[in-house]
C-alpha cells in the first residue's frame, strides 16, 4: 500500500519526545543529562532503513541496547507490560503523526497480542511454555507475515473505500469490554486494554470508527485462515499423491518440505556431497586437518 511521506512535524514531535520523553518500552522518562535514543521498530538488519522516521520511536539506551536486532514480537512477549507502554506511546501522538506510521509496526503489535491471546488459553502457568512453544522456530515468522498481511490488506481496502461524509464524527474508541479475547481472566483484562488501544490507534490512522477496524480485521483474519486450511488439504492431497506414485514407481519421490515459506511455495532440493579433495595426489580426505584417507 502506497503510504505517505513523512513530514517535518513528525520529525519535529520525535526529536521533542527524545529530548522529554518516556522510554517506549520500560516507561524510564528522559534526563537532560541522558536523552532517549532513536530506537528501529524494524531494525536495518531486517529489512529497515536507517533514516526512516516512521519506524523510529524514543527508547532509554539500556532497552535498546538489551533489544539489538531481535524480532519486536520476541523483545515485547518477554515482558508483556511493553505492549502496554508501547500502545501507550502510541496514543499519545497526534493523528497526523500516527497516519505517517509505517504500517509494519501496527502490524508487529497486532503478531504480539494474536500470540500473547493464544498461548493464555492454556490455564495456569503453562501459559508461558504455550507461548514459548508458538515463538518457536517458523511458527513466529508465520504468526508474523500473516499479521502482516491482514494489517495491509484491511488497511488497503479501509483507505480505498472510505467515505469521508460517514465519518465526519472522527473515530470511535472501543471499551475494554467489548473487545473479545479467549485469556483467562487473569490477563483478559490487559489484552482487553491492549487490544482495545491498538484498534482506537488504527482507528486513528486510517480515519474510520474502531468497531469497523475490529470488523474487518476479524474478516481479514478469519479469511486467512480459511486459506491456510486449504492450503494444509492441498498438501496433504499432495503427499498422499506422491506415496500412491512412489509406490506404484518404486523409486524415492522429492517431497515438499510441508511449510509454507514466507514467499511461496519452497520445495526441497537435494544436496550433493562434495568429497574434498587433497592438492598433492587429488584423494579424498578426512578428518580436520586434512588428512589422507
Amino acid at each position: 500500500m502506497r503510504r505517505k511521506h513523512h513530514s517535518g512535524a513528525l520529525q519535529r514531535d520525535l526529536e521533542e519526545r527524545i529530548r522529554n520523553g518516556s522510554c517506549v518500552y520500560c516507561r524510564a522518562p528522559a534526563a537532560p543529562d541522558r536523552p532517549l535514543t532513536r530506537e528501529h521498530v524494524i531494525p536495518r538488519a531486517r529489512g529497515g532503513r536507517r533514516k526512516d522516521l516512521r519506524i523510529i520511536v524514543p527508547a532509554c539506551a539500556r532497552c535498546n541496547h538489551r533489544r539489538g536486532s531481535r524480532e519486536i514480537v520476541l523483545f515485547l512477549l518477554d515482558r508483556p507490560r511493553r505492549i502496554s507502554a508501547f500502545l501507550e506511546y502510541l496514543g499519545t501522538l497526534p493523528p497526523e503523526t500516527v497516519s505517517q506510521i509505517d504500517l509494519r509496526v501496527f502490524a508487529e503489535l497486532y503478531a504480539a497480542l494474536w500470540l500473547l491471546a493464544d498461548s493464555a488459553s492454556a490455564a495456569g502457568p503453562a501459559w508461558r511454555e504455550r507461548l514459548r512453544h508458538l515463538c518457536a522456530g517458523r511458527r513466529l515468522h508465520r504468526r508474523r507475515y500473516a499479521a502482516r498481511r491482514i494489517v495491509t490488506a484491511v488497511g488497503m481496502r479501509l483507505e480505498r473505500g472510505r467515505d469521508r461524509s460517514a465519518t465526519a464524527d472522527g473515530p470511535s474508541c472501543l471499551l475494554p469490554g467489548v473487545v473479545r479475547s479467549p485469556a483467562p481472566p487473569r490477563l483478559d483484562a490487559h489484552m482487553a486494554r491492549a487490544m482495545a488501544t491498538l484498534l482506537g490507534t488504527l482507528s486513528l490512522a486510517w480515519d474510520v470508527p474502531a468497531e469497523r477496524v475490529l470488523e474487518e480485521l476479524d474478516r481479514e483474519r478469519e479469511r486467512a485462515a480459511h486459506a491456510a486450511r486449504a492450503r494444509s488439504a492441498e498438501r496433504r492431497e499432495w503427499a498422499r499423491a506422491a506415496d500412491d506414485a512412489d509406490d506404484e514407481s518404486g523409486e524415492d519421490v522429492v517431497e515438499m518440505d510441508g511449510v509454507l515459506s514466507l514467499d511461496g511455495w519452497k520445495r526441497q532440493r537435494r544436496r550433493r556431497r562434495r568429497t574434498r579433495v587433497d592438492q598433492r595426489g587429488g584423494r579424498g580426505v578426512t578428518g580436520r586437518r586434512g588428512r589422507a584417507a
